[in-house]
């Protein structure tokens, strides 16, 4: 098949089987930049030819989206099952090298930090972080040695590496020894959705959600790398400071792992009524969540980029992360940093931010801005130059 097909046209095949459109925590992180990426693939002119790897369970799904419609990107659905995560580690190591040379792809990508030993074109991985060896202990262990064994085994065979953010690709230099020549950074795009809301559509969405005028917000998954934990005690030590003043706490996500001593801290603390819990936010939720906040809070310990930060900034949410990683990276000049295990610190700017109108107003006119920086068509055409320039080191 590879024979018949054209010689001057560059196939990009890109594995999309993390992409997921379920109300859960797939639907996050690695499947959002998946779509993303697919996404400003699409909308960019362009003579490379794309097609993606994508789970069967989602291919309706995947065929209704906006991906699907626009029809720039070949959406190749695998007939074997793959939606176990063993069964997907077996078809990405041993059947996806098989269906690259089927298909005649000059340049496989990787999404997702891990690719397969031996693939028979140029290939480029992308690798968002290194969080199971920074912090190994918030891992599952067959996660955690499957990311430590096959990242680094992929940061090593890949043509060429791109990371999210400058501290992963400094991550990558330390521990695994790689090249820095050998990696390309590349931000994350932030959709346009993340901009600001009128104040009449930010109240009707309050009033939907029975909201008060004034709420701190976390978004994210409940897992242990995100710090959540600390941010319960600094609310508790603001709610201490504010009494009956103090805005409460959502906290919005999905259950990763590990999350469940989140809800025993808040019994224990006593913030049943002023903790809340929501659950999972749909993609198409989350700007109104952010934009009707009186502050973001993201006190994570560690992030390859940190999309929430500039997320929360684009809707003109005052915003307060951490000062650690790449997260001042995401944040720009406009989020108040801070240390992330420092409870009094993160509590004091809570307090601080509720309180400042001149951040909030410099926030509403400066985040939109900065946000737009991060747009699918930046990202798109970076990653096609890298296309093109590891397909070019193939054909030397």
């Amino acid at each position: 098949m590879a024979d018949e097909l054209e010689e001057d046209v560059v196939r990009v095949a890109i594995n999309a089987q993390l992409l997921s459109f379920d109300a859960s925590a797939r639907n996050s992180g690695i499947s959002r930049f998946t779509y993303k990426l697919l996404d400003g693939l699409g909308r960019v002119t362009t003579d490379l030819e794309f097609t993606a790897f994508i789970n069967k369970a989602q291919q309706k799904d995947a065929t209704k989206s906006d991906v699907g419609q626009a029809g720039r990107v070949r959406l190749l659905a695998e007939n074997a099952i793959t939606s176990g995560p063993l069964r997907r580690v077996a078809w990405e190591q041993f059947t996806l090298p098989r269906e690259l040379k089927s298909l005649g792809a000059n340049v496989f990508h990787a999404p997702a930090n891990v690719m397969p030993r031996s693939v028979p074109c140029a290939s480029v991985v992308t690798i968002h972080d290194i969080a199971f060896i920074r912090y190994p202990e918030f891992f599952r262990p067959t996660r955690r040695y499957y990311q430590r064994i096959l990242t680094r085994q992929s940061a090593r065979v890949a043509t060429l590496i791109v990371t999210v953010s400058e501290h992963t690709k400094r991550d990558l230099v330390e521990f695994f020894k790689i090249n820095p020549d050998k990696i390309r950074v590349i931000y994350p795009s932030i959709a346009p959705d993340f901009r600001l809301a009128a104040p009449e559509v930010i109240a009707r969405f309050r009033a939907e959600k029975g909201l008060p005028e004034r709420y701190l917000l976390y978004l994210g998954n409940l897992e242990p790398r995100k710090n959540v934990a600390t941010l319960i005690t600094a609310y508790a030590r603001l709610r201490s400071r504010m009494g009956g003043e103090t805005p409460p706490l959502i906290l919005a996500g999905a259950k990763g792992w590990y999350y469940e001593p989140l809800f025993k801290q808040v019994r224990e603390l006593g913030l049943e009524r002023d903790v809340t819990f929501v659950g999972f936010v749909s993609s198409d939720e989350q700007p109104l969540w952010y934009a009707g906040a009186a502050a973001f809070v993201y006190p994570s310990l560690y992030e390859g980029f940190g999309a929430p930060i500039t997320e929360a900034l684009g809707c003109g949410a005052p915003t307060i992360s951490s000062n650690t990683s790449s997260m001042p990276e995401a944040a720009g000049p406009l989020a108040r940093l801070v240390a992330p295990k420092d409870a009094d610190a993160l509590a004091s700017a809570m307090y601080d931010v509720l309180y400042d109108d001149m951040l909030r107003a410099r926030t509403q006119a400066e985040g939109p801005q900065w946000a737009r920086q991060f747009s699918l068509e930046r990202m798109a055409r970076q990653y096609i130059e890298v296309y093109t320039e590891v397909a070019g080191k193939a054909t030397r």
